[in-house]
Protein backbone atom coordinates (compact mmCIF):
# COMPACT_ATOMS: atom_id res chain seq x y z
CA UNK A 1 0.00 0.00 0.00
CA UNK A 2 1.27 3.48 -1.15
CA UNK A 3 2.40 6.26 1.45
CA UNK A 4 -0.20 9.31 1.78
CA UNK A 5 1.87 12.28 2.19
CA UNK A 6 0.39 14.43 4.48
CA UNK A 7 1.58 17.83 2.28
CA UNK A 8 -0.50 15.87 -0.82
CA UNK A 9 -3.22 15.12 1.59
CA UNK A 10 -3.63 18.50 3.29
CA UNK A 11 -3.75 19.80 -0.90
CA UNK A 12 -6.86 17.75 -1.16
CA UNK A 13 -8.49 18.69 2.34
CA UNK A 14 -8.29 22.40 0.94
CA UNK A 15 -9.19 21.98 -2.91
CA UNK A 16 -12.18 20.63 -1.50
CA UNK A 17 -12.86 23.27 0.95
CA UNK A 18 -12.38 25.93 -1.70
CA UNK A 19 -14.94 23.93 -3.99
CA UNK A 20 -17.30 24.45 -1.35
CA UNK A 21 -16.74 27.69 -1.15
CA UNK A 22 -16.97 28.77 -4.26
CA UNK A 23 -20.23 27.37 -4.70
CA UNK A 24 -21.58 28.43 -1.95
CA UNK A 25 -20.38 32.07 -3.12
CA UNK A 26 -22.27 31.19 -6.07
CA UNK A 27 -25.03 30.64 -4.57
CA UNK A 28 -25.85 34.14 -3.52
CA UNK A 29 -26.13 35.44 -0.22
CA UNK A 30 -29.70 36.63 2.19
CA UNK A 31 -30.79 39.64 2.97
CA UNK A 32 -30.27 41.59 6.66
CA UNK A 33 -32.75 38.81 9.21
CA UNK A 34 -32.77 36.48 6.00
CA UNK A 35 -35.81 38.06 4.30
CA UNK A 36 -37.80 38.01 7.05
CA UNK A 37 -39.48 41.12 8.15
CA UNK A 38 -40.95 42.71 11.56
CA UNK A 39 -44.25 43.22 9.71
CA UNK A 40 -44.94 39.41 8.58
CA UNK A 41 -43.97 38.15 11.83
CA UNK A 42 -46.25 40.18 13.68
CA UNK A 43 -49.37 38.88 11.52
CA UNK A 44 -48.47 35.07 12.45
CA UNK A 45 -49.94 33.57 15.74
CA UNK A 46 -49.03 33.74 18.79
CA UNK A 47 -48.18 30.20 19.39
CA UNK A 48 -46.35 30.31 16.16
CA UNK A 49 -43.92 32.94 17.23
CA UNK A 50 -43.69 31.47 21.03
CA UNK A 51 -42.47 28.14 19.26
CA UNK A 52 -40.06 29.82 16.88
CA UNK A 53 -38.70 32.23 20.32
CA UNK A 54 -38.17 28.68 22.51
CA UNK A 55 -36.65 27.26 19.52
CA UNK A 56 -34.55 29.65 18.70
CA UNK A 57 -32.88 29.10 22.13
CA UNK A 58 -32.97 25.74 21.52
CA UNK A 59 -31.44 25.15 18.41
CA UNK A 60 -28.16 26.80 16.83
CA UNK A 61 -28.52 26.56 13.04
CA UNK A 62 -24.49 27.26 11.13
CA UNK A 63 -24.20 30.58 9.45
CA UNK A 64 -23.19 28.82 6.14
CA UNK A 65 -26.08 27.04 6.58
CA UNK A 66 -28.24 29.71 7.18
CA UNK A 67 -26.50 32.20 4.56
CA UNK A 68 -28.10 29.61 1.78
CA UNK A 69 -31.86 29.10 3.21
CA UNK A 70 -34.92 31.65 2.45
CA UNK A 71 -37.27 32.78 5.06
CA UNK A 72 -39.60 29.61 5.44
CA UNK A 73 -36.81 27.27 5.64
CA UNK A 74 -35.04 29.16 8.31
CA UNK A 75 -38.33 29.77 10.48
CA UNK A 76 -39.22 25.62 10.11
CA UNK A 77 -36.00 24.24 12.02
CA UNK A 78 -36.71 27.08 14.64
CA UNK A 79 -40.52 26.33 14.88
CA UNK A 80 -39.38 22.44 14.72
CA UNK A 81 -36.91 23.17 17.75
CA UNK A 82 -39.28 25.24 19.99
CA UNK A 83 -42.39 22.78 18.48
CA UNK A 84 -40.83 19.19 18.82
CA UNK A 85 -38.04 18.91 21.47
CA UNK A 86 -40.35 20.65 24.19
CA UNK A 87 -39.96 18.31 26.81
CA UNK A 88 -37.41 16.42 25.11
CA UNK A 89 -40.18 14.46 23.24
CA UNK A 90 -37.90 14.51 20.28
CA UNK A 91 -35.60 12.26 22.29
CA UNK A 92 -38.13 9.47 22.78
CA UNK A 93 -36.92 6.51 20.54
CA UNK A 94 -40.68 6.52 18.59
CA UNK A 95 -40.18 9.45 17.50
CA UNK A 96 -38.04 8.26 15.11
CA UNK A 97 -35.96 11.41 14.39
CA UNK A 98 -33.57 10.84 11.81
CA UNK A 99 -29.61 11.59 12.49
CA UNK A 100 -29.02 11.64 8.90
CA UNK A 101 -28.66 15.73 8.26
CA UNK A 102 -30.73 16.03 4.73
CA UNK A 103 -33.50 13.13 6.41
CA UNK A 104 -33.69 15.36 9.31
CA UNK A 105 -34.14 18.68 7.24
CA UNK A 106 -36.89 16.49 5.69
CA UNK A 107 -38.69 15.54 8.91
CA UNK A 108 -38.42 19.07 10.39
CA UNK A 109 -40.25 20.41 7.56
CA UNK A 110 -43.08 18.00 6.98
CA UNK A 111 -43.69 18.48 10.82
CA UNK A 112 -43.42 22.63 10.96
CA UNK A 113 -45.09 23.15 7.45
CA UNK A 114 -48.13 20.35 8.94
CA UNK A 115 -48.90 23.21 11.38
CA UNK A 116 -51.39 25.20 9.56
CA UNK A 117 -50.55 28.58 11.25
CA UNK A 118 -47.41 28.10 10.96
CA UNK A 119 -47.68 27.20 6.63
CA UNK A 120 -49.89 30.65 7.20
CA UNK A 121 -46.67 32.54 8.16
CA UNK A 122 -44.29 30.87 5.00
CA UNK A 123 -46.73 31.77 2.71
CA UNK A 124 -46.36 35.40 3.54
CA UNK A 125 -42.21 34.92 2.49
CA UNK A 126 -43.05 32.58 -0.99
CA UNK A 127 -42.02 36.04 -2.81
CA UNK A 128 -38.80 37.53 -0.86
CA UNK A 129 -36.12 35.17 -1.25
CA UNK A 130 -33.46 35.23 -3.71
CA UNK A 131 -33.34 31.40 -3.45
CA UNK A 132 -35.87 28.75 -4.80
CA UNK A 133 -38.05 27.13 -3.09
CA UNK A 134 -39.47 24.39 -5.28
CA UNK A 135 -39.40 20.73 -3.70
CA UNK A 136 -35.50 19.40 -3.64
CA UNK A 137 -33.59 22.65 -4.40
CA UNK A 138 -33.61 23.17 -0.43
CA UNK A 139 -31.88 19.58 -0.39
CA UNK A 140 -29.40 20.82 -3.62
CA UNK A 141 -28.29 23.78 -1.82
CA UNK A 142 -27.63 22.20 1.47
CA UNK A 143 -25.77 18.91 -0.36
CA UNK A 144 -23.06 21.23 -0.92
CA UNK A 145 -22.15 22.33 2.87
CA UNK A 146 -19.40 20.65 4.45
CA UNK A 147 -19.53 17.54 6.55
CA UNK A 148 -18.66 18.98 9.55
CA UNK A 149 -21.49 21.88 9.14
CA UNK A 150 -24.10 19.21 9.03
CA UNK A 151 -23.15 17.21 11.91
CA UNK A 152 -23.11 20.58 13.89
CA UNK A 153 -26.90 21.06 12.96
CA UNK A 154 -28.05 17.27 13.35
CA UNK A 155 -26.31 17.40 16.97
CA UNK A 156 -28.14 20.50 18.21
CA UNK A 157 -31.03 19.71 17.45
CA UNK A 158 -31.05 15.98 19.06
CA UNK A 159 -29.44 17.86 22.39
CA UNK A 160 -31.97 17.67 24.93
CA UNK A 161 -34.24 21.04 25.14
CA UNK A 162 -33.70 24.02 27.21
CA UNK A 163 -36.41 25.27 29.32
CA UNK A 164 -37.52 29.22 29.21
CA UNK A 165 -38.86 30.53 32.89
CA UNK A 166 -42.05 29.93 31.07
CA UNK A 167 -41.97 26.60 31.55
CA UNK A 168 -39.49 25.82 34.41
CA UNK A 169 -39.34 28.48 37.02
CA UNK A 170 -36.39 25.96 38.62
CA UNK A 171 -34.09 24.64 35.91
CA UNK A 172 -35.12 27.34 33.50
CA UNK A 173 -32.11 28.05 30.65
CA UNK A 174 -33.51 31.29 29.17
CA UNK A 175 -35.56 34.02 29.83
CA UNK A 176 -38.86 34.29 28.45
CA UNK A 177 -40.49 38.02 28.30
CA UNK A 178 -43.68 36.89 27.88
CA UNK A 179 -44.03 34.97 31.43
CA UNK A 180 -47.16 36.88 32.36
CA UNK A 181 -49.05 37.18 28.87
CA UNK A 182 -47.28 39.31 27.01
CA UNK A 183 -47.61 39.81 23.46
CA UNK A 184 -46.89 38.23 19.95
CA UNK A 185 -45.25 41.87 18.60
CA UNK A 186 -42.33 41.34 21.56
CA UNK A 187 -41.93 37.84 19.68
CA UNK A 188 -41.56 38.95 16.24
CA UNK A 189 -39.18 41.85 18.04
CA UNK A 190 -36.69 39.75 19.36
CA UNK A 191 -37.31 37.24 16.49
CA UNK A 192 -36.46 39.67 13.58
CA UNK A 193 -33.57 41.24 15.96
CA UNK A 194 -32.19 37.51 16.35
CA UNK A 195 -32.34 36.99 12.54
CA UNK A 196 -30.57 40.47 11.88
CA UNK A 197 -28.07 39.82 14.71
CA UNK A 198 -27.11 36.43 12.60
CA UNK A 199 -27.30 37.51 9.15
CA UNK A 200 -24.49 40.09 10.06
CA UNK A 201 -22.71 37.56 11.28
CA UNK A 202 -23.21 35.29 8.10
CA UNK A 203 -22.31 37.60 5.67
CA UNK A 204 -18.35 37.71 7.39
CA UNK A 205 -17.98 34.11 6.66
Amino acid sequence: MGTIHPSLFTDHLSDNRLVVETKLRNLGRNRVAFGVTQTKLKKTGYRVLEDIFHGMNNLEIPLEMLSIENPAEILSEYFAAGNLKRGDAHLNPNANVPRDFLRLVNYINRNSYSNIGFASLTHKFKKSSCFDSSPGKQMERLEILEQSVKEGFVNSFRAKYRPSNKEDSVNQAFYDPNYDGGSKGTYANLIYSKLTSLSERAKQI
